[in-house]
């Protein structure tokens, strides 16, 4: 489908989602503020009288009488709200399978979280929008859950809980949070389809005969539609947490979900018993802000001299460039201006069919960068030489004396066209790493480390700069986009400036390697690691080659 008419179908889509859907939930609460508002009224000759409201708005008063099914008659005119409901959730699964279901997973999938392949995902997927929704209401039609209610509340939890971590432990935090919010979305609208209008179209039917009409029906009804009311807040959240990427990137993002979520239903409980029971209604208010705090400082990235992003001060930076560096005695550095020093060239060649990544379906902002269709770039592949393997000295190098000036010229990692560009950087202990967005998107820097500091950071803007510091070497540390899922990046962390990474020729070059026996290790994403040994003196041949084969291909 054209790039232009996909977004279309996209911004259509969220009009006409967020339209109903603000008719539905504002329905809902309307009928519930009803509900707990009604005052018995002794003056009324009305059969079935349960309370009265009188209200005023648009210059005028509104006077609504609730009456019991059964003793009054079934008026001529009567009102139906369930469109509401049945176009929020054909709206909302049509958003979900646009934007997750094509582009082969584009959305739906993150190689850090988890391999999954993109059928499963699918799979996994619906059946936490269709499946849970029977289990729910397997759950509420028991009798055990009718007689003991507080059973069925804590196996929802359990479900909720359980549901958010598998999801979120297996797509995209993007795709997880849709999904939740897919599945308490079925609930409510199946609550509608299934068990609220059913019953009273029964009850509608029995008063249109004059048959009794069983009550039982409408407390049934009356239930499924409070549970509905409790899940308005923790929907909405999901609805709108797209734009935040610390919640649904965080490496907890299933418990940020949890807490939220629970703060959103605590406060609807305010404001549903704040009449009837001003004390509970308090009690369940704090608990609700106290909940929002937690997650405010449960999510902020915390800050450390490993990871420092934004400015610095100088102090701060030499600080960090002498992490592991050794004093230098006057004789030694005379001693490495007098070492005869040497460079390493060479080429990583490619044996075999080089794969075509997975085909990336991007926003238009960053489409239209390309010229055709884009590909993850995972393997890249020229005239049979392979680009980003890091080259470099690990063994050998220990007891060398060598420069150990950390470079004062910055590693710049950019986010261009929705990709990282480079895919494959290293930086030293110290160095200043700069994370760059030159898309009119909003990205964010995540972090996936082991020695350094995590981070997550923000970058709404294009034109956007970010610096970060690393104390700790480490191979190898990864940063992601949790908005666009498929952007990765590595950076190795050295604590030597003995490596290389090959261009789009296949070609490196190591400098001002001293003498010795070296152990080199040439490493892709891919295709795993290779390790050579090399003698470096003045007699030997510095140039060394090495050549990965695609899978299938017979070594």
């Amino acid at each position: 489908m054209d790039q232009d008419i996909f977004d279309w179908f996209l911004l259509l889509g969220r009009w006409l989602h967020i339209t109903v859907a603000i008719t539905w939930i504002g329905t809902s609460i309307f009928f519930m503020w009803l509900d707990r508002s009604f005052v018995k009224s002794d003056s009324s000759v009305n059969p079935g009288h349960v309370g009265e409201v009188w209200m005023v708005h648009g210059g005028g008063f509104y006077h609504v009488e609730k009456l019991l099914m059964g003793p009054t008659k079934v008026p001529e005119s009567l009102h139906w709200f369930k469109w509401e409901a049945y176009w929020t959730w054909l709206s909302g699964m049509f958003l979900v399978a646009m934007i997750f279901y094509t582009g082969n997973g584009t959305f739906l999938l993150d190689e850090t979280v988890s391999d999954i392949s993109f059928l499963p995902a699918v799979l996994l997927s619906l059946f936490s929008i269709f499946g849970s929704w029977f289990f729910y209401d397997f759950l509420w039609e028991r009798k055990l859950t009718k007689n003991s209610p507080m059973v069925g509340h804590f196996l929802t939890i359990a479900w909720f809980v359980s549901m958010s971590y598998i999801l979120c432990e297996t797509l995209s935090g993007r795709a997880a949070y849709m999904h939740v919010g897919g599945m308490i979305g079925t609930w409510m609208t199946a609550n509608v389809f299934m068990r609220i209008i059913p019953r009273q179209i029964k009850m509608v039917e029995a008063a249109k005969n004059s048959l009794p009409v069983n009550q039982d029906w409408g407390v049934n009804a009356k239930n499924r539609s409070t549970h509905n009311t409790y899940f308005t807040l923790p929907v909405i959240l999901v609805m709108i947490s797209n734009h935040f990427p610390s919640t649904y990137g965080h490496e907890k993002n299933w418990l940020v979900l949890f807490i939220i979520c629970a703060a959103g239903a605590a406060i609807r409980e305010f404001f549903i018993v704040r009449l009837t029971n001003p004390l509970r209604s308090k009690i369940f208010a704090a608990l609700g802000i106290i909940l929002i705090l937690v997650s405010i400082f449960y999510t902020k990235e915390k800050q450390d001299e490993g990871n420092v992003p934004g400015s610095i001060s100088e102090q701060e930076i030499i600080k960090l460039q002498k992490v592991d560096k050794k004093e230098e005695t006057i004789e030694q550095k005379q001693q490495l201006k007098d070492i005869k020093t040497y460079s390493l060239t060479g080429i990583v060649n490619f044996e075999g069919i080089a794969p075509k990544g997975k085909k990336l379906r991007l926003p238009k902002a960053c489409a239209r960068q390309f010229k055709g269709p884009v590909y993850s770039n995972e393997v890249m592949v020229k005239n049979g030489k392979l680009q980003n393997v890091l080259v470099r000295i690990i063994k050998g190098h220990e007891n060398k004396l060598y420069d150990t000036t950390v470079p004062s010229t910055p590693v710049e990692i950019d986010q261009k066209g929705c990709i990282y560009v480079p895919r494959v950087n290293t930086a030293r202990v110290g160095q200043e790493v700069i994370f760059i967005n030159s898309d009119p998107l909003y990205h964010n820097v995540k972090s996936f480390t082991k020695k350094n500091k995590r981070f997550n950071m923000s970058m709404p803007k294009k034109g956007q700069r970010k610096s970060v510091f690393f104390k700790s070497p480490e191979f190898f540390l990864k940063t992601k986009c949790s908005v666009h899922p498929w952007m990765g990046a590595y950076i190795a962390i050295m604590d030597h400036p003995f490596f290389s990474i090959t261009d789009s020729k296949g070609k490196f070059k190591i400098n001002n390697i001293p003498p010795g026996n070296y152990t080199i290790e040439f490493w892709h994403e891919v295709y795993g690691t290779q390790i050579k040994e090399i003698n470096v003196s003045a007699d030997s041949e510095l140039n060394i080659s090495t050549t990965f084969k695609s899978i299938g291909v017979k070594k």
